[in-house]
């Protein structure tokens, strides 16, 4: 029995979806590195600036698709891929962050090459994994971290607490037993994926949280916002974990980027993509983005944010943000 949960947990069930599920109405190019899937969305101007999106554990690419177009509009490209183990990219198991920071490296350096300005968005364990990555490396512009998790332990404690609603004594002494099993099947220690005390980097940080997140408790982002030493800010959600985020949570994020990228549009004839249209390197739009994305989670009240994001909105100002 105790197997089972432990396949469940390292190897969920990977996202199906056809090519054209990706699209978005802006052109994109879909490519392979070193195993991972990945897609790259162009805007519709010349620019230096590129986002580059981590999706959550059981996601894939498609979890960006519903926010593309608003991104994109905003004058940034939005790179996104499918993790280790999920989606349409090799791999076997899940690792929560700690490998899946090798597929943050492999395509920044390929970002890199591209454009000046890299932003990490993440969400859940994309978001841990991109805080992971930050607090090595200062080659990025900014991070927008939605919903990361500061230890995996809590995390599934969490979950064996909602699902059985057991004592804690019992909860305590099942996930002991889970994590046996897993270190036994997989080689991969759950309590080896958790953030350092201190959060050093230098990257501008923003942070989503919500007090109705049923998965991640309220208290791994306080931690994270209170252990993240460089510049920092924090937005609070009204949503739990799997729902979709709203236009101003959206308009928010994107301002946050904007307020910190540099030379977002240059008007550069011989742009590198220029070669890539003229070789038909993207895929044509037009195709609409069919019902089955995102199908798990339920959509949000766009006036249930309105009246917070307004007050949020005053504060990032206040603090050269927005």
């Amino acid at each position: 029995m105790f197997e089972n949960y432990c396949r469940q947990i390292m190897q969920p069930n990977r996202v199906k979806f056809n090519q054209s599920d990706l699209e978005c109405g802006f052109p994109r190019q879909d490519f392979k590195l070193q195993g991972i899937q990945c897609t790259l969305y162009k805007c519709k101007i010349t620019t230096q600036s590129c986002v580059l999106y981590l999706h959550g554990y059981n996601g894939s690419r498609l979890e960006i698709v519903p926010y593309a177009s608003i991104i994109l509009q905003s004058g940034v490209d939005l790179c996104t891929f499918d993790f280790q183990a999920a989606g349409q990219s090799d791999g076997d198991f899940v690792t929560f962050g700690l490998n899946e920071q090798l597929n943050v490296i492999l395509l920044v350096d390929y970002l890199s090459s591209k454009y000046q300005n890299i932003i990490l968005w993440g969400r859940s364990m994309g978001a841990t994994t991109a805080l992971m990555y930050a607090i090595k490396y200062q080659n990025i512009t900014c991070i927008i971290l939605d919903s990361p998790f500061y230890t995996l332990d809590d995390v599934i404690l969490n979950l064996i607490k909602q699902k059985l609603h057991t004592p804690n004594l019992i909860n305590k002494g099942l996930l002991e037993i889970l994590k046996r099993q897993i270190q036994q099947l997989y080689n991969f220690s759950i309590s080896s994926v958790k953030l350092p005390q201190i959060l050093n980097s230098n990257c501008p940080m923003l942070l989503l949280a919500s007090k109705f997140d049923t998965l991640i408790p309220y208290h791994h982002f306080t931690n994270i916002f209170h252990s993240y030493q460089g510049q920092k800010h924090i937005i609070n959600l009204y949503n739990n974990h799997n729902e979709l985020r709203s236009k101003d949570i959206l308009s928010t994020a994107i301002g946050f980027i904007q307020s910190n990228i540099t030379n977002t549009i240059q008007n550069n004839p011989s742009n590198r993509f220029i070669q890539d249209f003229q070789k038909h390197s993207y895929i044509p739009t037009g195709i609409k983005i069919k019902s089955k994305i995102m199908r798990n989670q339920s959509a949000v009240n766009p006036q249930k944010n309105s009246a917070i994001l307004q007050k949020n909105r005053a504060l990032l100002q206040l603090s050269n943000i927005d």
